[in-house]
């Protein structure tokens, strides 16, 4: 019975024998199954522990490595966020000196100023607490988008308010072109604007014009844009062509030979609408030309611009 027993608590044998190649003396051990056992547990454990920690050196080293790539990214990120911070600075001193254009533009123009709090234009965003803490590359990306989206509010603003302004130049435009502006002809000024003696009573009388005098046939031009109003005899002036430019001014040229235009035609400033003559009550071949605004007379060398424009054509 201690026999059987000491069988089972030791279980099966194993007996082992290794004989050599050359024919010596064979060798024979027994072992238990259960040593055989225990081994075969010892032998998988310390392939398992060898397994887990070479397992766990590589998968750190790959994290390592992972973190170095992703730190040297970030740098190279927070890098361009930056240069991009930088461009945007530029841009919004650019940004800057449009508005300092504008204000000059407006005040030449006579235009209504902009008021500088529709100008700054609340923005929105994000608003962090104090014990919120960012890292410096989120805080930077965040305020680099701050002001790029400020920027960008702020140029469309200024947009609209260039073709604002373009759009008011153009009716300005409008109404210069329609405004008198050049000397009507090449030569002399014999008789000024005012109160003068009558070249042939010598009684002081007023005169509504200037005296423009040259040879005959020299051409006439109109001194801004409209359209001829009239073409026919008025009494001491002779053969007088009259020009609407619109907004009540009229332009008047007396004492002409022809007119080239007809009755109800558009001109433009400096178009070829008569040639200078001697018709009318006049000592010689000249042109009178007058300005009348809103039904009075006025001095036209207040609207000549430019008196040198006809060499420029000649």
């Amino acid at each position: 019975m201690e026999a059987i027993q000491g069988e089972n608590m030791n279980g099966k044998k194993y007996s082992i024998i290794i004989v050599p190649s050359s024919g010596g003396k064979s060798l024979q051990f027994s072992i238990s199954g259960m040593w055989l056992y225990a081994a075969a547990v010892v032998v998988l454990a310390v392939f398992s522990v060898n397994a887990f920690f070479t397992y766990g050196f590589f998968a750190k080293s790959y994290q390592h490595q992972t973190i170095a790539n992703l730190i040297e990214e970030n740098e190279f990120l927070i890098s361009r966020v930056s240069y991009f911070s930088s461009e945007i600075e530029n841009l919004k001193e650019d940004y800057y000196l449009m508005v300092d254009k504008e204000k000059e533009l407006r005040t030449i123009f006579n235009l209504p100023m902009v008021d500088d709090q529709e100008r700054a234009l609340g923005i929105g965003g994000p608003v962090f607490s104090s014990e919120e803490k960012l890292s410096s590359a989120r805080q930077i990306t965040y305020n680099t988008e701050n002001r790029l989206d400020e920027l960008v509010r702020l140029s469309s603003f200024e947009i609209e308010q260039y073709d604002t302004i373009y759009n008011a130049l153009i009716n300005k435009k409008k109404d210069l072109d329609h405004t008198p502006s050049i000397m009507p002809s090449s030569g002399y000024i014999t008789r000024g604007f005012g109160v003068r003696p009558d070249p042939f009573t010598g009684i002081k009388r007023m005169h509504s014009g200037i005296d423009i005098c040259n040879r005959e046939g020299t051409p006439i031009y109109a001194s801004a844009n409209g359209r001829v109003k009239s073409i026919r005899r008025m009494g001491h002036l002779g053969i007088t062509l009259i020009l609407d430019h619109g907004n009540g001014i009229e332009t008047y040229y007396g004492h002409i030979l022809k007119a080239t235009v007809n009755r109800g035609q558009t001109v433009k400033r400096g178009d070829k609408i008569a040639e200078m003559g001697n018709s009318g009550r006049s000592t010689g071949p000249h042109l009178h030309y007058a300005v009348k605004t809103k039904g009075k007379w006025v001095n036209p060398m207040d609207y000549i611009l430019n008196q040198n424009w006809l060499a420029d054509i000649n």
